[in-house]
């Protein structure tokens, strides 16, 4: 959870013209209808407003409040709350989504992406049952909002209170690192420190062993279609990649953008050579992905010699591609 549910405190009669009604996660304000209809019923049936003590802000019951004043009264039951704003916060919202005048869809939403700018952490089933909205909608939130907060998409709190990273991509390639500097160290103390689980410790220690990529395919694809996905809104802005040169007139170029297409021709997959061109095509496609961070990850007195074998190898996909072109020539 966001925040957990407050311990219950003894109720104490508060003044109400020390509160603070500017809490509410209601967009609209008070339901005047609602604060009448409080206003006629028996006060002693009414449950203690909730307060945040260091700010004497109502966090739950401000229609009651309202409902008071109109009734004449200057006091208020009250419980008084003694953690941060933003818990106070999650509380008001649980509490207004689970009794008394429903919040609306558009109130739920709102206070799902505050909750989310404060708590970037909680996952999607336990602030949906804060927010009183499906997990699915949580997530779409969550989606929108990351362009502005990209923590949002690191890792989540889960409703049994373990951090766990939204995806495991970046512990593999952490526990990878972790393998290469201390080759002796134990894979459960790998996966302690790459925030990964023991089998998957287990699985990049096999996929390193026999040369593998760290990633299982899935998971190329998926930061090969972010990076994808960055391009084209980099060249949709006018803005060149960081290191090339544009010449006008020409088309910028997305790395691989057709390989997709390639992966699910059948002619292509039924044969050894095919699906040996298919996994190096995406192995390059996940290198492209994260090349400059690799590339920093470099041993120092490695750069001479993979920089020489890496140019190596792009003249080797050169001529391939010569060889591709002059046979479509020929047919």
């Amino acid at each position: 959870m966001p925040a957990p549910p407050p311990a219950r405190r003894e109720p104490v009669t508060v003044r109400i013209s020390a509160l603070d009604l500017s809490g509410s996660p209601r967009l609209a304000g008070c339901d005047m209808a609602h604060v009448r209809a409080l206003a006629e019923a028996d006060p002693a049936g009414l449950p203690p407003i909730f307060v945040h003590r260091a700010t004497m802000r109502v966090l739950d019951g401000a229609h009651r409040v309202q409902a008071a004043i109109l009734r004449g009264g200057s006091e208020i039951s009250a419980e008084l709350f003694r953690g941060t704003e933003r818990e106070g916060f999650v509380h008001a919202v649980r509490t207004n989504a689970a009794h008394g005048l429903p919040l609306t869809t558009a109130d739920r939403k709102a206070a799902a992406r505050r909750i989310l700018r404060d708590f970037p952490y909680c996952s999607d089933r336990s602030l949906a049952e804060v927010a009183g909205l499906s997990a699915k909608t949580i997530a779409g939130l969550r989606r929108r909002s990351s362009a502005d907060a990209p923590q949002l998409n690191t890792a989540r709190l889960g409703r049994d209170g373990r951090v766990r990273p939204a995806s495991t991509a970046e512990g593999r390639l952490r526990a990878g690192r972790i393998l290469r500097e201390d080759p002796t160290a134990s894979l459960r103390e790998v996966a302690q420190r790459a925030g990964i689980s023991l089998g998957t410790a287990q699985d990049v220690s096999r996929r390193l062993r026999n040369g593998r990529d760290l990633l299982p395919v899935q998971q190329s694809e998926a930061a090969a279609a972010a990076r994808r996905i960055e391009v084209h809104s980099r060249t949709a802005d006018g803005a060149a990649e960081p290191g090339t040169v544009h010449r006008r007139g020409t088309p910028r170029e997305v790395p691989l953008e057709r390989l997709p297409f390639l992966r699910q021709d059948v002619a292509l997959r039924s044969t050894n050579t095919g699906r040996a061109l298919l996994r190096l095509l995406i192995a390059q496609e996940a290198m492209l992905a994260d090349g400059d961070r690799l590339a920093a990850e470099v041993p120092p007195h490695c750069l001479p010699a993979l920089a020489e074998t890496a140019r190596a190898c792009g003249r080797l996909w050169a001529e391939f591609a010569e060889s591709l072109a002059r046979r479509e020539q020929a047919e």
